[in-house]
């Protein structure tokens, strides 16, 4: 098998010869952010790369698309990063590839990355794979605490809203609501707690959201809902 295309000391260099920088360029649609990388990928810019990379995993998207296709070289050490981004993601962030350029796609597949890796041919092809909303209700010390995973699904917001009236209707104090590996949209969160904690107008209990997202926190903010920072996987 020949590993030369993507071997860091690969190509001829030329010692006057000055190349374009590494372009990137953070776009977020929702709760959708894609990193779009031109140039080429190796040892020289790798932490510009990993840098930009890790700005925007700490914004804890529901999806992270990395666009390889205007990536004219990736080198091993590319590859690397992409892997370990893979890994540290953590479970609420689906992580996915876009390999449009033969110089992006050909590394991913020799190495066999694209097998671990959600890799397409174009960003159009890229959604959030659908997840099972999973809930789950702790009570301890007369204390409550709502776990919620995964959820992209018709109906989702629904039932996470009546497990936290469940909830509220067990605890005279503050309920605690993780969704710090919650899929749902962050107006489908906000949504469920004002529903969950109002009835006729009048709150039952308060529920304090636990989450890392930024723009979650926002819109907690704006909702007037309590939340702090989660245990949640970091960068």
């Amino acid at each position: 098998m020949d590993h030369s295309e993507f071997r860091d000391d690969a190509r001829p260099r030329l010692a006057h010869s000055s190349r374009p920088p590494l372009r990137l360029t953070s776009t977020r649609h929702r709760d959708t952010v894609v990193l779009t990388v031109a140039g080429e990928i190796d040892l020289s810019t790798t932490s510009t790369f990993c840098g930009a990379l890790a700005g925007v995993i700490a914004q804890r998207p529901a999806l992270l698309v990395v666009d390889l296709s205007p990536t004219t070289f990736l080198a091993c050490a590319g590859l690397t990063i992409l892997a370990a981004a893979h890994h540290l993601v953590g479970a609420r962030t689906h992580f996915a590839v876009v390999a449009g350029s033969r110089a992006s796609w050909r590394p991913l597949h020799l190495t066999g990355l694209d097998r671990q890796l959600r890799v397409h041919p174009c960003l159009g092809d890229v959604t959030i794979p659908a997840s099972p909303l999973v809930l789950r209700t702790v009570v301890a010390d007369a204390a409550i605490q709502v776990t919620a995973t995964g959820g992209s699904r018709p109906g989702d917001a629904a039932a996470m809203t009546a497990e936290l009236r469940q909830a509220c209707e067990l605890c005279s104090g503050v309920v605690l609501f993780d969704v710090s590996a919650c899929t749902l949209s962050d107006a489908a969160v906000v949504g469920s707690v004002r529903a969950a904690t109002a009835r006729g107008g009048k709150h039952r209990c308060g529920i304090q959201v636990l989450t890392e997202t930024g723009s979650l926190r926002t819109a907690l903010d704006a909702a007037g809902i309590a939340h702090r920072a989660s245990a949640g996987p970091s960068w």
